[in-house]
């Protein structure tokens, strides 16, 4: 059907002078123009999922000042209708509250992926080889001396690619710094220029929870492990080449969110230091399609800070706040660095990623450095998120958040949790600590994590989320910025079926969830998890007219037909912020 403003919105003085006027068209003779002091927007014909306490469905809803003034019965809705009141006809769309993603990394979105950065994904370019035929060209296109970035190679999803070398770098770009990222976000390769921007030698100490990898001889092998090593390393890119960009990425990132659906995220790579002016500018844009709130990367500096203090907690009509502080407590899975009790498989692709037989990841900082920072920003008022994938890892951050007596009310956050276990859930419910899942790794990485890494009892089992339900939490689902399209249908099919893309076999099918469940994970119960729940989530008088619209209704289609929906429109506070390109 068409969603294009042309098409859809009908002006009701325009419509009570035309033959093919609403009235007409709906058969509805009782829509009557009501008070100067009605409604801007109403949307009628098709189902308005509230996602309310109920889970009501109704059959239209008004809109006034940004703010959803009415939901109920065609009839009533309508009396609100003025001769500027725009008429919206779904044509048998559905309506709902505008999808709310907790974790996510717009900065990252535009760093990496918008021009001049290279888009090396799997999801965009299949194979090795593709991979390093697109290194090629591009430097071939490029100027003498000027860096290069190319982002997202995955050894699980690219199975011939090879990961480069930093001398075999120096000889694919001889006159170009170049760093390739990997898809994880958690490693990068470099050439000796690269590193010789960075001011990275083979003395450099290591950062605290990262690695500059050596070789047995002591040289730079050309990897570098974690967060606090890669920003060293892309931060001469990230000053002479993104920033003058960074404002037109930064909106062109935030228009990747809003087309699928969007109309609030997370930012959980925030410094305020690099990037308040940038979102603060943003924010004050009127035409922002976002609504942000951040978590700053937690330092020891930022720890011992006494001005560091969270302030009054920001209403939804803020467009940026900072909300809380980012900690990690491992690494990726697909780098092998995350805290198991469980060995990885020793298979070809381990081999390749440099495991040894029966290799345990570990932690990136030792418990007494994560209990220290989540003690010193629990007592500044900050929310927690730390991102932790292993089930060993699991245990040392709820001990962290348990000394730092993180209360309930504070909705601290574990992110990923793809080796969580179901006692773990339990005991996260008991201390008021919430999980956000990357719920489409059983999706895109689903193979791989049961035939490469862990096998059928491990592998199955990542991304439990119905375990983490029936433990009484409250769930979000992400696609974590730049590491797999932005996609919250998606998330919410591979919720429900917990099928692979690659096999199509059905992982712990004991851990499928409903499509109320889903579709909550994505809306009301993520503003939950970010403090703004009461103001934005779901459809109901009051709230914020955050919304979007659906070729159908996720609980009417069949289960294998959910990732076929398309978004047609989005709006943030009654303003349209995306249109399907179609119309």
């Amino acid at each position: 059907m068409s969603i294009n403003r042309r098409q859809f919105v009908v002006g009701g003085a325009t419509v009570a002078a035309a033959t093919t006027g609403l009235a007409a068209l709906a058969g509805c003779d009782d829509d009557t123009a009501g008070p100067e002091t009605g409604a801007d927007l109403i949307f009628v014909g098709g189902p308005i999922v509230t996602v309310d306490g109920r889970d009501t469905t109704a059959e239209a809803l008004a809109v006034t000042a940004g703010k959803i003034a009415a939901v109920g019965t065609r009839q009533d809705v309508m009396r609100l209708r003025t001769a500027e009141t725009d008429v919206i006809e779904l044509g048998g769309c559905a309506l709902l509250p505008a999808f709310v993603e907790a974790h996510s990394h717009p900065s990252q979105i535009a760093a990496t992926l918008g021009p001049p950065a290279v888009d090396v994904r799997p999801f965009v370019v299949p194979t090795g080889k593709e991979v390093m035929q697109k290194l090629a060209d591009t430097v071939r296109a490029t100027p003498r001396g000027t860096q290069v970035l190319l982002y997202g190679i995955d050894l699980l999803l690219q199975p011939d690619l090879q990961l480069p070398t930093r001398t075999q770098l120096d000889a694919l770009a001889p006159d170009n710094p170049v760093i390739i990222v990997a898809n994880s976000g958690h490693a990068a390769y470099a050439n000796s220029a690269s590193f010789q921007l960075a001011g990275i030698t083979r003395d450099t100490p290591d950062p605290v929870g990262s690695e500059y990898v050596h070789g047995p001889d002591g040289e730079l092998t050309g990897e570098v492990r974690e967060t606090a090593a890669l920003v060293t390393l892309v931060t001469p890119y990230l000053r002479d080449v993104a920033e003058p960009n960074a404002y037109e990425n930064l909106h062109w990132a935030f228009g990747q969110l809003a087309a699928a659906g969007i109309a609030t995220t997370s930012e959980h790579s925030y410094s305020a230091a690099q990037s308040a002016d940038l979102y603060r500018r943003m924010a004050a844009d009127p035409a922002v399609k976002l609504r942000i709130r951040a978590y700053e990367m937690g330092t020891p500096e930022l720890a011992k800070d006494p001005a560091h203090v969270a302030g009054p907690r920001a209403g939804a009509d803020q467009m940026f706040a900072q909300i809380g502080m980012k900690l990690w407590a491992d690494g990726s899975p697909w780098q092998g660095n995350i805290f198991t009790s469980f060995p990885y498989l020793d298979t070809e692709a381990t081999r390749r990623m440099g495991l040894e037989p029966h290799h345990h990841g570990g932690m990136n900082y030792t418990p007494e450095q994560v209990t220290e920072l989540a003690t010193a920003f629990i007592k500044q008022g900050w929310q927690l998120a730390c991102h932790v994938h292993g089930d060993r890892a699991v245990d040392v951050v709820l001990d962290a958040y348990e000394k730092a007596q993180s209360p309930a009310s504070a909705r601290s956050r574990l992110e990923h949790v793809g080796a969580m276990t179901p006692a773990q859930f339990q005991r996260a419910a008991r201390l008021g600590v919430h999980p956000s899942l990357f719920i489409e790794h059983v999706y895109f990485w689903g193979d791989p994590l049961i035939d490469e890494l862990f096998g059928e009892d491990h592998g199955a089992h990542w991304m439990s989320a119905k375990s983490a339900l029936d433990a009484g939490l409250r769930i979000s689902f992400h696609n974590d910025g730049n590491v797999s399209p932005p996609d919250p249908l998606g998330n919410i099919a591979t919720a429900v079926t917990r099928k692979a893309k690659g096999s199509g076999r059905v992982l712990a099918p004991e851990q499928r969830i409903s499509v109320t469940q889903a579709v909550r994970a994505q809306t009301i119960d993520a503003a939950w998890q970010l403090h703004l729940d009461t103001e934005i989530g779901s459809l109901e008088v009051g709230k914020y007219a955050d919304l979007v619209v659906l070729s159908a209704d996720p609980h009417a289609v069949g289960a294998d037909a959910l990732r076929e929906i398309t978004v047609r429109a989005t709006y943030l506070a009654g303003r349209q912020t995306y249109t399907a390109p179609d119309g």
